[in-house]
């Protein structure tokens, strides 16, 4: 039976697959998803507003493994959503989770729980400067603490609709706050000092017999750090978030689509259907070709992560892949020319397209590292072989505008360019996408502008 849109059962565990879906290096560079992390330039960076180190891991592992299954996608998306539209407060801190971790993996054994030993130990340390026990009994504040915000947590989710993952992790926290010798914890006076006596037994529990118990909650912090985070994001930028399909074959509809790298960005609509699989899409220098070939493929990146995307509004077919060149350099190394780094590109790309079908691929400026004549006739052939296959979408870049009329008698091929024209001897770029092929040349019109034969006519009588 063929499943549609929304109506799938959510999974009910985060999981975190090896990557189905397929993505390479220069994908990944084309979008500056991880290039720049921790910079104010990646995408990585737009969602970072996480409180713990292990939210992050967790955020770039999410980041790592886009994937092609529905199921993930709407779950992921759905609590994500889920504390868009209900802000929690989660007051934790970076350090308090990071000791927990050292004190979870300490190699000193657990403290005895025998009274006197445990007295001793105490006595000794009140005396004494002694590291293990510094690090257990802040280790416990810590996780005391922790299990005190959780409570919190578990009760306010609790009273609430949560979507299927939600509520595992509800349940969850549900199984081990409420077991007696935790929940007995949670209720202590906090404004009095664990006795060395508590010290060694809750030691006992916390590193011994609920160990693996304690990790697992841990890692639903983590897990919880990271939605709360790219919610936060989403409500910054006014992100929307995607609808998912897999009975439409190459199906694309975004309203309102923009880079959010982009101040004020001017915001297009796309509809990418399976009768016009293939975009031929011609402008200007400037006209905003690039940006809206980078906006878009960050936004099939960002649905198939089941993150919010940059647009009013997006529905999608999934895909088993992206594969973009848009800032394709020279092969130094091997010793490639530009335009034979962009053959060989063609190539992997032509030998993804034979492993695997429903692929989302993206061309910018196809062949501009060679002649007129060469780029005209291989961008030709190979317009002509992409649009003989159905089950992929396929975005080409070009300035050659001669190109249009040799394929203008394909069925499945859209024509959109954007907007660029001189008005009152000045180019002005609307950096809108409208139907039909460009007519503008304003490459020479923008050189002779910037006066640079009138510098170099004076160079030559200087």
């Amino acid at each position: 039976m063929v499943q549609t849109k929304e109506n799938l059962t959510e999974s009910s565990t985060e999981p975190y697959p090896m990557s189905a879906f397929e993505i390479d290096r220069q994908t990944i560079d084309d979008l500056g998803i991880f290039s720049e992390a921790g910079s104010a330039n990646s995408v990585f960076s737009f969602f970072d507003h996480v409180k713990t180190i292990g939210g992050q891991k967790k955020l770039m592992q999410m980041m790592e493994t886009p994937s092609p299954d529905i199921k993930v996608l709407t779950s992921r998306r759905n609590c994500i959503r889920f504390f868009y539209d209900n802000p929690l407060i989660f007051d934790i801190d970076r350090r308090s989770l990071d000791f927990i971790d050292h004190y979870l993996g300490f190699g000193a054994k657990p403290f005895s729980t025998n009274y006197i030993d445990a007295a001793l130990k105490g006595l000794n340390y009140k005396f004494n400067t002694d590291n293990n026990y510094y690090v257990v009994s802040q280790g416990l504040n810590d996780v005391i603490k922790l299990l005190r915000i959780l409570w919190v947590v578990y009760k306010e989710l609790s009273g609430k609709k949560c979507p299927v993952h939600i509520n595992s992790i509800v349940n969850t926290l549900e199984e081990f706050l409420l077991k007696k010798s935790i929940e007995k914890i949670i209720f202590l006076d906090a404004d009095k000092n664990l006795n060395y006596f508590q010290v060694a037994n809750y030691d006992t529990l916390f590193r011994k017999e609920e160990l693996q118990a304690l990790k697992e909650v841990i890692n639903i912090v983590y897990e919880l750090d990271v939605y709360i985070a790219v919610a936060k994001a989403a409500k910054m930028h006014n992100f929307c978030f995607p609808e998912y399909y897999t009975d439409k074959g190459a199906f694309v509809s975004i309203a309102g689509l923009y880079h959010p790298a982009i101040k004020n960005a001017v915001k297009n609509s796309v509809l990418i259907e399976q009768e016009k699989n293939l975009m031929f899409l011609t402008g200007a220098n400037m006209a905003g070709k690039s940006s809206f070939l980078k906006a878009l493929s960050l936004c099939i990146y960002l649905a198939h992560i089941g993150f919010p995307v940059p647009a009013a509004n997006m529905q999608t077919n999934v895909f088993n892949g992206l594969i973009t060149t848009i800032n394709l350099s020279d092969n130094i190394g091997n010793g490639y020319s530009h335009y034979y780094s962009e053959i060989k590109r063609v190539k992997e790309t032509a030998q993804k397209i034979l492993e695997r079908n429903n692929l989302f691929i993206i061309f910018d400026e196809l062949f501009r590292g060679t002649n007129v004549k060469d780029a005209y006739d291989a961008s030709l052939a190979t317009i002509n072989a992409l649009s003989a296959i159905k089950n992929s979408v396929f975005l080409i870049s070009t300035h050659i505008v001669e190109i249009a009329s040799a394929i203008k008698h394909l069925p499945n091929i859209s024509f959109q360019y954007f907007i660029a024209r001189i008005d009152n001897g000045k180019p002005v770029f609307e950096y809108k996408m409208k139907e039909g092929v460009s007519s503008e040349t304003l490459g020479f019109y923008i050189f002779k502008n910037e006066g640079i034969l009138e510098i170099l006519e004076k160079a030559a009588k200087g």
